[in-house]
């Protein structure tokens, strides 16, 4: 519980920071940074059950090369 509030708050915090026409600029960009990297972790993290199905595939692939 205690992460999720604070996963939140910072969240909540990086959306004022990109709004916000006084911001630093070395903060806005720390902020783009991370909503970048968080949208990353959301298209890793939907895609999983495909990226595992591909490296058992790739795992297969390699095991059957090294076996000749």
């Amino acid at each position: 519980m205690f992460f999720r509030i604070i996963s939140l708050l910072v969240a909540a915090g990086v959306i004022a920071l990109i709004v916000l026409p006084d911001a630093p600029d070395s903060f806005r960009w720390m902020a783009w940074v991370y909503l970048m990297v968080m949208c990353g972790i959301g298209m890793v993290a939907m895609n999983a059950p495909r990226l595992l199905r591909w490296l058992d595939e790739k795992k297969a692939e390699l095991k059957s090369r090294l076996k000749r």
